[in-house]
């Protein structure tokens, strides 16, 4: 009788230590810390770049396609969708396709191309 509880006990002990170990929660913040308080639209940053280029802005939204090594991915508000690209800033973000983030970074304009470096992004 006493092996038995000792077996089920251990049993018990090794179930919650794989369990703990197997479900690690997803960090929430990837990058710099988010400084910027307020939002801009994409639609905003899209209709007048000129305004926002090579300034940092803070923009949420949900991703809506990644990169399989998390290293940029297309962001869409209620205004639009623009790319957000992190391998400048050397960071990636696991996938995360369709959840709502924050992220925070430098406009800019390749071309005809309006992106935002990202610096900082937060899962919500």
């Amino acid at each position: 009788m006493k092996v038995v509880i000792i077996a089920v006990l251990i049993i018990l002990v090794l179930a919650s230590v794989f369990s703990a170990i197997g479900c690690k929660a997803i960090p929430s913040n990837f990058g710099e810390p988010i400084t910027e308080t307020q939002a801009v639209s994409i639609r905003d940053i899209l209709a007048q770049p000129n305004n926002f280029i090579s300034k940092v802005v803070r923009i949420e939204g949900r991703v809506m396609e990644e990169c399989p090594a998390g290293g940029w991915f297309m962001l869409k508000d209620n205004t639009g969708v623009i790319f957000v690209n992190l391998h400048p800033s050397s960071f990636s973000i696991p996938q995360v396709s369709g959840r709502q983030v924050i992220a925070e970074g430098i406009v800019s304009k390749e071309g005809t191309q309006i992106s935002v470096v990202g610096k900082g992004v937060q899962l919500k």
